[in-house]
């Protein structure tokens, strides 16, 4: 991500007034100027002399000199520039010197040599001092243009000479090799109704990039060197500036050429064209756990892209897709179905045939069953996710279905059923009764007894036939009411 830094020119001249002394300041000099008419400081020192009138020159106090921040002559060349910039770099170093100001030397230090090992800024320093540095480069408050820690690097390499860590300074971090993971790979499946429930084991061939085994991911060919990127210098970032209204507008982004590694490679290596990584055709092998749905998500760690330098792999997440099947529908763990019974069967009972995910099974219809009645197969329906002991049931909603046409023996059985279902409620309806005492002749008590007897054993085959006569009579009642809904719609 590019980062815009906006730093705000200040004001050539702030001034100030000190009773009739006017101070101007500037970034690398203070001018004091004085009126013609003001009183010269200097009788101040010698009291006997009578106080003069004399006019003021701009006096200017330079800020610390590059040649002797870097105990050199102003006639040194290059290579000493050079050398005293190692030996001081080394000994003010952040990592090394943990004294107080040994940071501050440091950039110092880092300063004065962009500037002095620069023909054109070390011109423009001796020509200007550090203000005509400052100004060639847009009038910025601050002489660093690079950052300190960088330019160490430039002559260290990237191990700091051997100083590790963070930049302590707050100059930001400096450039470091980074492991990046690889890319994340989707492959959509399909399962079957059944596999989805009971689980399986799934195969197919994925596309990915893994690792080049000759390079082992560097993409250089082996026994090259890699060499310093020469967009950035081996910074691994470049600067762009940008005179605006407001002041200068630097962003730093990172390197297009190295992609922020500062190295870039001589020569590549010829099996992956210094991609570091080959995209090959890879057979995957997955195991579906049993109770899985649509939208289930089946993460395989390691089967993603190979990162880039040799980076980790990505991970591979597989989306499944369950495939319906018609009559069962899930609802969680619990199957539901819809089955269609006769009128007959919901009346006296019946065994059926029914369809399930393991495939054909009997369910008992008792009898008496009622139109949206439910009912239940347990343990066959879908094991519970990651715990595959809980299994839910299988339910059935039943449907009794009505003929709208029969013929004309049903018509007359049907019939026949209301008929005896209307004597068995008449029979109950019927009082009963007793006779408590004899006052007639012996031919009437003889005939009274028999019709006592008759009475009694009415009674006792009343009794005995009590299961059936309830049954005659739910059956008697249905019966007439599918009697009567024939009769009003035939």
């Amino acid at each position: 991500m590019a980062v815009a830094t906006l730093s705000l020119l200040p004001p050539s001249t702030c001034p100030c007034f000190c009773g009739t002394v006017h101070l101007r300041s500037h970034n690398s000099f203070i001018s004091i100027h004085s009126p013609s008419f003001s009183t010269s400081f200097s009788s101040v020192s010698n009291p006997n002399l009578a106080p003069t009138r004399r006019r003021f020159h701009t006096v200017f106090a330079a800020s610390s000199d590059y040649y002797s921040t870097l105990g050199i002559s102003k006639s040194a060349t290059g290579k000493e520039i050079k050398a005293a910039y190692r030996k001081l770099a080394r000994q003010y170093h952040p990592d090394v010197n943990k004294e107080p100001g040994a940071t501050e030397k440091f950039k110092e230090i880092s300063a004065a040599y962009e500037v002095l090992s620069d023909d054109k800024k070390r011109a423009l320093y001796d020509q200007y001092g550090e203000a005509g540095v400052k100004s060639a480069v847009g009038g910025g408050s601050s002489a660093y243009t690079t950052n300190p820690f960088d330019l160490f690097e430039t002559f260290f390499g990237p191990s700091m000479g051997g100083f590790g860590g963070m930049d302590p300074t707050g100059f930001g971090t400096r450039r470091r090799s980074t492991v990046t993971k690889g890319e994340d790979i989707r492959y959509d499946f399909s399962l079957e109704f059944s596999e989805a429930i009971f689980g399986t084991e799934k195969e197919f061939d994925l596309s990915h990039l893994e690792t080049c085994e000759v390079c082992t991911g560097t993409g250089a060919k082996i026994g090259s060197k890699m060499r310093v990127c020469s967009t950035c210098g081996g910074r691994g970032q470049v600067m762009r500036t940008e005179q605006t209204p407001f002041g200068m507008f630097s962003q730093v982004s990172v390197c297009p050429s190295c992609g922020g590694d500062g190295e870039v490679i001589s020569e590549y290596c010829r099996k992956c064209n210094g991609e570091g990584r080959i995209r090959i055709k890879k057979n995957i092998k997955v195991k579906v756990p049993p109770g899985v749905s649509s939208g289930s998500i089946l993460r395989v760690s390691g089967e993603g892209d190979a990162g880039p330098r040799g980076g980790p792999p990505g991970d591979l997440y597989v989306y499944l897709d369950v495939q319906e099947i018609p009559g069962i529908q899930r609802d969680d763990i619990n199957l539901s179905s819809t089955i269609s019974i006769s009128y007959l069967d919901a009346i006296l009972g019946a065994v059926v045939k029914v369809k399930t995910v393991e495939g054909i099974s009997e369910l008992q219809i008792p009898a008496g069953t009622q139109p949206g009645d439910v009912l239940v197969l347990a343990r066959k329906g879908v094991p519970k996710l990651n715990k595959p002991s809980i299994r839910g049931d299988h339910l059935f909603t039943v449907k009794v279905t009505i003929p709208k046409r029969i013929s004309t023996k049903e018509r007359e059985l049907l019939e026949e059923l209301g008929s005896l279902g209307d004597a068995s409620k008449r029979l109950k309806s019927r009082p009963k009764t007793h006779s408590s005492s004899v006052t007639e002749t012996p031919t009437l008590q003889k005939d009274e007894s028999s019709t006592v007897t008759s009475e009694e054993k009415s009674e006792k085959s009343e009794d005995e036939n009590d299961v059936w006569n309830k049954l005659k009579d739910f059956a008697g009642s249905v019966a007439n009411g599918a009697f009567k809904w024939l009769k009003d719609n035939l």
